[in-house]
């Protein structure tokens, strides 16, 4: 018994005292199954996971509440708010499938501050009607926000780690972007991204290559960025100096 109680305190201490799956109740097991957490969306249920280990593939596409809303595409819709604080994913999250023709809408708001995503993040084409957090994440693999729609007037993606591709070619940002202090450490892909209000990449570190050909930004900040790879600034309307 003793033994099982040291491996207990241990393993408190070594993630932050358990992960929580929501406000009101706290559990002591780190794991919580992919699995676990799309039946509580199907049950319109909010979600709030702190400091948990998401075991699986996510994959938001198979949800129940979906419509038709062309003939090779379906719409699947997450009406309650999303909410993971300082999780790891240990598989891919997924939110995309073009060659099944399905995306996922966010009705609320979408956010996944400080968390450790270990594999491919498919979010190509999503749809945010919220507040979208990403501050803090870490991208071990391939990021893929591709024609993603983010429709409120902040998306926060500040002192996020790209450790793989990052790819925002066509995604529309209708409010602020904000990737102050963010490192890509290989490809930075924006190309013809819209940004409706400021484009932030002050203190950004690009480490591969940077293409922001046909970027339009209201206003953009890239004081202190670090270019080490080939950029391309090329038919945008952006300054950089």
């Amino acid at each position: 018994m003793r033994i099982l109680t040291n491996v207990l305190i241990l393993t408190a201490a070594l993630y932050g005292g358990g992960c929580s799956a929501n406000v009101a109740s706290k559990s002591r097991s780190r794991d919580v199954q992919a699995a676990d957490v799309i039946a509580r969306l199907n049950r319109g249920e909010a979600l709030y996971y702190d400091s948990c280990v998401i075991a699986g593939d996510l994959d938001f596409t198979t949800l129940r509440e979906s419509g038709r809303i062309a003939a090779n595409l379906v719409q699947v819709f997450v009406k309650p708010s999303v909410t993971f604080n300082k999780c790891v994913f240990t598989g891919k999250v997924v939110a995309s499938k073009p060659a099944a023709g399905r995306s996922v809408c966010f009705l609320r708001n979408l956010t996944f501050t400080g968390c450790d995503f270990r594999g491919d993040v498919e979010f190509a084409e999503i749809d945010v009607t919220g507040n979208v957090f990403f501050t803090g994440a870490v991208f071990r693999r391939r990021a893929d926000f591709q024609g993603a729609f983010f429709r409120h007037r902040k998306a926060y993606f500040n002192e996020v780690k790209f450790e793989g591709d990052a790819l925002f070619q066509n995604a529309v940002f209708s409010g602020d972007a904000n990737f102050m202090h963010t490192e890509f450490g290989a490809t930075a892909n924006f190309q013809k991204a819209r940004v409706g209000a400021l484009a932030m990449f002050g203190n950004a570190r690009f480490s591969g290559y940077a293409d922001f050909s046909y970027v339009r930004a209201a206003e953009s900040i890239f004081n202190y960025a670090q270019f080490a790879g080939r950029r391309d600034f090329s038919e945008s309307n952006i300054t950089v100096k």
